[in-house]
């Protein structure tokens, strides 16, 4: 399942060179996750209720073209990789306008997220902790899935 979620550039996310500063592309890669995971069924506040977090462990950007004020980011996500306590995302970034499937993403890049305890912050094996979620990310999973 790829998804592709729009976001507005606003002006407080730009720098100095007119462009959006690069420490603000992950915001937006939250907000596409934020998106996919309510569009599964599994807000991020309904998980925080069960006791569920789940911590970004690792992240990769690579920049190719910026963005800039008044832009509008689209940003494609999928699940690329699932095992039982983590999923990564990943994700491609254009701006509005430009052709998704045959011009090169302005940013692209993904986030390793472990899924834990929210009061311990031990890893959650989801297929035992939250088998529902478990089984929405296996039917979305773009790429590699782990069973072990």
């Amino acid at each position: 399942m790829v998804k592709v979620v729009e976001v507005p550039v606003r002006y407080g996310e730009t720098d100095c060179m007119g462009v959006v500063y690069h420490a603000n592309y992950p915001l937006y890669f939250e907000d596409a996750r934020e998106k996919f995971i309510a569009d599964l069924g599994f807000p991020y506040a309904e998980l925080e209720k069960q006791n569920i977090m789940a911590p970004v462990t690792e992240m990769h950007l690579s920049y190719s073209s910026s963005l800039r004020y008044g832009d509008t980011a689209l940003i494609r996500i999928w699940v690329s990789k699932l095992t039982a306590v983590r999923v990564t995302y990943s994700y491609e970034i254009f701006r509005k306008g430009m052709d998704l499937q045959f011009e090169r993403p302005c940013v692209t890049g993904f986030t390793t997220l472990c899924i834990v305890d929210s009061e311990t912050f031990e890893p959650l094996n989801m297929r035992k902790a939250c088998p529902e979620l478990y089984a929405k990310y296996k039917e979305a999973v773009e790429c590699e899935l782990d069973e072990e």
